[in-house]
């Protein structure tokens, strides 16, 4: 069945900066990857995260690295278990023409990679 929101009456969020706070999914990624990896993942020192978990300000350019890792892992692990996850986000991916998922999410961000989540959860092979 389609989604279909009544987009007519949506209201403006009560607490918007629940929504606009990447802390609270800095955090989730701590807690799954730890503070080093974490690190290398978004090509920071762990010291950075720890400060930034400590009320640092984090910029937009970061703050946008964070966004598009946590939505593209959260999506990777709802299809894959978690070692096939890490295992496709480094390997050579059809759908992406042939690049890894990692290299497209830094370059281009996080929609192409869920879009190629997405076609490979519905069974599109190229």
């Amino acid at each position: 069945m389609p989604w279909s929101p009544l987009v007519e009456h949506i209201k403006q969020p009560k607490k918007p900066q629940a929504l606009s706070d990447v802390r609270q999914l800095l955090a989730r990624l701590v807690d799954a990857f730890g503070v080093n990896e974490l690190g290398r993942l978004l090509d920071v020192s762990p010291a950075m995260i720890t400060r930034w978990r400590r009320a640092t300000p984090i910029s937009p350019e970061m703050a946008r690295r964070i966004i598009d890792l946590h939505d593209v892992l959260n999506r990777a692990l709802q299809i894959f278990r978690p070692r096939q996850a890490m295992l496709w986000l480094v390997g050579s991916e059809p759908l992406l023409d042939g690049a890894r998922p990692i290299d497209v999410l830094v370059m281009h961000g996080a929609a192409p990679v869920i879009n190629a989540l997405t076609a490979f959860e519905r069974g599109v092979y190229v």
